[in-house]
Formats: structure tokens, sequence, C-alpha cells
């Protein structure tokens, strides 16, 4: 875990509080009621994970009735109608429960546009700022993110998110030829419908290599597009739309079939230096390393902390010859593909799984529940 004021005193008191700790979880869902994705990547699956064995009793929910534990975690948005109102009583609940109330963010939510409707609304954006200086602590992905919210609440854990090694069955790729001949090379570029600009920041550069190699590259996109027009500015181009079904969009059906269909060889994580973005973490370096592919990230401070340029992936500017300059490469270049790939994959496994790293969940709620003198 990055270290910081509080984190280097987190492991001094696990014994004391988190052995058998009851932590009820709030996670953030939408219309289908299911958690979404970030909700099992920060909360469902490390704190239920069999590294820890039974160091935390967890429950988890669409509400808190007032049953007994010892922390109340909130996640992000938490529900589509949240109010200052629903905050507010949600805080008085959980004090009068006589229960920690720990609030988690992945991302700056309060740096997103305001939508009349949905998420990221008006009081969305209040109620935030309601659980963030009410909480008793709070639980952040980056470093950058502890900073940016630092002036609402300074009791403040990092743990960097991780993959759960249990959903993820990749790694491995079929060689690019074969006594059947060569099969078509896949950039491939995931994300949630949310990165048209992302997108459209590469595409000089996705159009000038596509085209170059247009018998023996395919672009694969699960996601990332929402936008009509940035759909027609791929037109004419080797371009595939890939889909998992229905019952595999939830997160661990979505990472067992991300990783075990999808074959790419180069993948790519454009990321628009914004004040939102800077505060992102480096998941898509994981998902990617898990599949076994080559990635290209921009080199903004979610990528450059973690990616070695050159030899866990390559760190482009965000400009089109940058980019143009790494996917050529890339696609090129067998061995050094399969030497960032490798390298990637290593890394992943070495240091960024839950086996390895699910203790520092626990770690850091037992920080964050102590009473606020001892942090």
């Amino acid at each position: 875990m990055n270290q910081t004021p509080h984190a280097s005193r987190i492991t001094h008191h696990v014994s004391r509080i988190t052995h058998h700790a009851r932590i009820h979880i709030l996670y953030e869902y939408g219309g289908d009621l299911r958690p979404h994705g970030s909700a099992f990547i920060r909360l469902l699956r490390p704190l239920t994970h069999p590294a820890i064995g039974d160091t935390l009793q967890v429950t988890a929910g669409l509400d808190y009735a007032g049953q007994a534990v010892d922390g109340v975690i909130v996640d992000r948005f938490w529900r589509q109608d949240l109010t200052p109102e629903l905050a507010t009583r949600l805080i008085e609940d959980v004090r009068r429960a006589g229960a920690r109330l720990i609030y988690t963010l992945d991302d700056d939510l309060l740096k997103l546009p305001l939508r009349d409707t949905g998420w990221s609304t008006e009081k969305q954006h209040w109620a935030v700022q309601i659980l963030l200086s009410q909480a008793d602590g709070v639980l952040v992905t980056t470093q950058p993110l502890r900073e940016r919210i630092a002036r609402l609440n300074p009791r403040i854990a990092i743990v960097r998110n991780t993959l759960d090694e249990r959903l993820l069955v990749g790694g491995n790729h079929p060689a690019v030829a074969s006594p059947f001949g060569r099969r078509r090379k896949v950039i491939g570029y995931m994300g949630t419908l949310t990165h048209d600009d992302d997108l459209r920041m590469i595409l000089p550069a996705l159009r000038q290599v596509l085209q170059r190699h247009s018998q023996e590259v395919v672009l694969q996109i699960v996601g990332v597009a929402a936008r009509a027009e940035t759909l027609a500015a791929l037109d004419g181009l080797p371009v595939e739309i890939v889909c998992p079904r229905p019952e595999e969009i939830t997160y661990p059906l979505f990472m067992l079939w991300f990783t075990s269909r999808l074959r790419w060889d180069v993948a790519i994580a454009p990321l628009r230096d914004t004040p939102f973005n800077q505060c992102k973490s480096d998941i898509k370096f994981l998902d990617y390393s898990a599949m076994g592919a080559a990635g290209v990230y921009s080199r903004v401070p979610a990528y450059e902390s973690t990616v070695q340029h050159l030899e866990s992936g390559w760190l482009a500017e965000n400009e089109p010859d940058s980019w143009a300059e790494a996917l050529e490469a890339l696609v090129t270049q067998d061995e050094l593909r399969a030497c960032l790939a490798g390298n990637a994959l290593r890394y992943l496994y070495g240091e960024r799984v839950l086996a390895r790293c699910a203790h520092r969940w626990p770690e850091a709620l037992d920080a964050l529940i102590q009473p606020k003198g001892d942090l």
C-alpha cells in the first residue's frame, strides 16, 4: 500500500481490532440492483477473499437497517437517488448504532460534470461532500485523490486497486504464425461508455496504423464508445465491436469472459489529462496485463507511477505522432510485444493480485475505525 502519514501506522493495530470485525458494505448499484464493477473491485472481492480468512465478518446490501457492526462502508454514489437528506440520515443511523462510517472513493466524483438526472446530479454531489466531511475515515485508490479530498477529511488511507486472481484465466496467446498461416493481430480497447473523447484523441494514430496494416491488424472495442459520431469516425477501418452476453456483464463473470475469450496482442488506454482523470488509478494496466497483452498507455499520473516504459508497457504522449509510433512498433515487433506483455503479467501476479494484497484492506479499515485521536 502506498505510504501516507496514516498508512505507516496501519499494521500496528491489525491484531487488536480487525479480528472478526463486523463490516457492512453499502455498495454502489444501478437500476438492476446489482453492485457496480468498482464495488466488486474495491470492496466485495477483497473483503471476502480467502487470504484474509476470518479476519472480517462481512455483510453487504442496498441499505443499512441499524444492525450491530463495527463499521459501515459507503461506496461512491451508493444509489442513484442519493440526496443530502439521505446521506445525513444514514450518518445519524450509523452513529446511533455506535458504528464507524467509512466512505470509499476511486474517482474524484466532485469533478464529474453535473447532470439533471441519472448519475452525478447536484444533489448527489452535495451528498458526497457530506459523506466525505462526516465520515470517520475515507478509503481511496491513489495519492492524487487523497490530496484532492484532504481538505474535506484528513483521515484517509490509500489502498491501490488489485485484481482477484480467481477471476483471471488468460495470459497466453496463440502464436501469430502457425502451420495454417498467419493470424491477424488484434489491438483492443476496453472501458465504460464514457471514453469517447479519449478514443477520439488518438483516432488519427489508429487510422494511420490500421490503414497501413489493414490486412494484418484488427481493432476490437469493448464498451468505450457511446456516441454515434465516434463510431462513424471508425468507418472503413477493420473494427469489431465485441460484447459479452447479458449474463456476463456483472463484474466477476465479465472478468472471466474478458480474460478467457479475448486474445489481444496490443491493448490501448488513452486518457486525457483532465482534473478528473488526474486522480484515476491504473486499473486498466492491471486488466490488460491479466489478459497477456502489451499495453500502450497515456503518459499521465494514472500510469506513470506503475508502468515501466519499454519494460512493462509503452507510455505515449497525448498526441497522435507518439501514439502512432507506439502502435506501429508493437504491431510490427513481435519480440518487443512479447517482452512487455510478459513483464506486465509477472508484475501483476507478483504485486497486484488479492492473494498477495488482500490483507491491506482490513489493515486500512482497522486504522480508520480507530477513535479519531488514535490515527
